[in-house]
């Protein structure tokens, strides 16, 4: 694949310099000699990756990124920034306004491109988990007959009901039954010998919960409690596994649910061993966001998940937690309201993910 990148350079010299480096690496470039001429190209003709000089007349470095960062079309193209300046303010400042990386002068031509690789790389990782993450997260029957099928799974089950901190099941327990959320949302979690939580998962409407105990034929090995008032359907385990026998397709969608939350159980461990709390934090807050806003119109989403929930998802302490809290509201990335969090700038919380 042909990258193209845009170089934003106002020293003559030095840009022709790192555009024959670019060149013999096969990268497409185009140059701007100066901020607005780079923003101008940047929205008309998106570029893979953009380095840009810190220190320019009229327009610095600081004000490109900040003004792209405020368009959704320019705002996850990743941003080097090149300078003579090796503060650790300086460093600060460009990360807080979401660079991705620094070239700092002089530098060597094999460190430039390594950067350019890496973070060209990440873009693309990105792409793809972007793309696993906004698949199939509950179960769509859409074949013909499958909603027939599915209906009378459901249709004149008993109901339950269940109050906030409800226990729907316990680990260690015989599944007798596959429940149906109709209303609210529960969490799934583990206990370990000291009585810490690890939240394996939360499930909302539309979500069918308890199903793995009943296809391995095993107690079940977490707990569900309701996270709000809940109500939901309660299918008996002979129907479940009576449906699941006899129709391949139905069988098939539970299998690749199942196949799904291992996944994301091994990519959540994958990042609690090589990410940084910062990193992890800001992951969590995405997907507990993109989950509460499926099917809602609404331009943001108060998460009102508790503090205590959320850092056993991140796999940190309730303290670490709310210190990155406190860094993303200085940052404004994430707004802290008395009902809970919004965020505020999901592009530079994506960038956080990606460093």
């Amino acid at each position: 694949m042909n990258y193209n990148i845009l170089l934003i350079e106002d020293n003559l010299e030095m840009a022709e310099n790192i555009m024959a480096i670019l060149k013999l690496a096969r990268y497409e470039v185009t140059y701007a000699p100066n901020g607005k001429t780079g923003i101008e190209l940047t929205q008309k003709s998106l570029p893979d990756l953009i380095i840009c000089d810190i220190m320019m007349p009229e327009m610095d470095g600081y004000s490109v990124l900040h003004i792209l960062n405020k368009d959704e079309n320019t705002a996850n193209i990743p941003f080097i920034f090149l300078t003579a300046k090796a503060d650790k303010s300086d460093f600060r400042t460009g990360m807080n306004l979401g660079a991705d990386d620094y070239i700092t002068k002089p530098f060597d031509g094999v460190d430039l491109l390594k950067v350019i690789e890496m973070r060209l790389r990440k873009k693309e990782l990105s792409k793809l988990n972007h793309a696993h993450s906004s698949g199939e997260t509950k179960t769509t029957f859409n074949k013909p007959g499958e909603m027939q099928d599915v209906q009378a799974l459901l249709g004149n089950r008993p109901r339950r009901i269940f109050k906030k901190k409800d226990l729907i099941f316990m680990e260690g327990q015989n599944p007798n039954s596959l429940y149906y959320i109709e209303k609210g949302q529960i969490k799934t979690f583990k206990m370990n010998s000291f009585g810490k939580e690890l939240i394996t998962g939360f499930h909302d409407e539309g979500s069918f919960l308890g199903y793995v105990p009943l296809i391995e034929d095993k107690p079940y090995n977490e707990n569900a409690e309701a996270l709000t008032e809940v109500q939901v359907s309660v299918i008996p385990k002979s129907d479940f596994l009576s449906l699941m026998y006899s129709n391949k397709d139905i069988a098939s969608k539970f299998i690749k649910m199942l196949s799904n939350n291992l996944e994301e159980m091994e990519n959540r461990l994958l990042d609690i061993a090589y990410q940084s709390v910062r990193q992890r934090v800001a992951g969590t807050l995405l997907k507990i966001n993109e989950k509460l806003a499926e099917g809602n119109n609404e331009t943001a989403t108060v998460i009102t998940i508790a503090r205590k929930d959320i850092s056993s998802m991140v796999g940190t302490t309730t303290e670490s937690l709310n210190r990155t809290l406190s860094d993303f509201k200085e940052e404004r990335l994430i707004e802290i309201t008395p009902h809970g969090l919004k965020i505020l700038n999901i592009p530079k919380l994506e960038r956080i993910v990606n460093l």
